[in-house]
């Protein structure tokens, strides 16, 4: 089972945003807080909004314990849950399973002979039609970082992500000038 939920940011009060906020303990306050600015805190709280909003219509909990692998991954005790938000846009993936789910806004990529973290096979991808070139990178990125969020690594392992071996399950999405990948394990 995999349910999704998404929203942009301006789908939320101020009044949903405040309570949302006063839900959190101490150290998710502190992550919030310490975000650049007022759009990246909304971000953060829309996510936790979508995830408290699953928790209580999936799994029937209304208050859980967020805590962070040494990397940040966020994990709870009761499911597996991936957050990811780009822009206005936020998005949150529950499974059965280990799951992870990002979103990113296309924007314009310069053709290049290799990109960062990319591997020949990717890079190959990304490059065969000039027209596709900035929606073919962001779907492999996007692949890249549900991988990244599902094994609860750090973008510093992105090189060794291979988004054509079988070992990862992903589905890709485009809607809307965004595209958004979920990553699974393959059993």
């Amino acid at each position: 089972m995999i349910k999704i939920y998404n929203a942009k940011i301006t789908d939320f009060t101020q009044a949903d945003y405040t309570k949302m906020y006063s839900l959190l303990d101490c150290a998710l306050k502190g992550k919030i807080d310490s975000k650049k600015n007022n759009d990246d805190k909304m971000r953060s709280l829309a996510g936790l909004i979508l995830l408290y909003r699953g928790a209580y219509e999936l799994y029937g909990k209304t208050g859980f314990d967020i805590t962070f692998n040494k990397y940040g991954k966020p994990l709870c005790d009761f499911c597996n849950f991936s957050i990811s938000h780009s822009k206005e846009r936020v998005i949150c993936a529950f499974s059965d399973a280990d799951i992870g789910i990002d979103i990113q806004k296309i924007d314009d990529i310069k053709p290049r002979e290799k990109y960062k973290f990319f591997n020949q096979k990717e890079n190959f991808y990304v490059n065969q039609n000039d027209r596709f070139i900035s929606e073919r990178y962001t779907e492999i990125f996007t692949k890249k970082e549900a991988a990244i969020k599902m094994l609860g690594l750090s973008i510093a392992n992105a090189s060794d992500i291979d988004t054509f071996s079988n070992e990862y399950c992903f589905k890709t999405q485009e809607k809307d000038g965004f595209v958004f990948s979920i990553c699974e394990k393959n059993v």
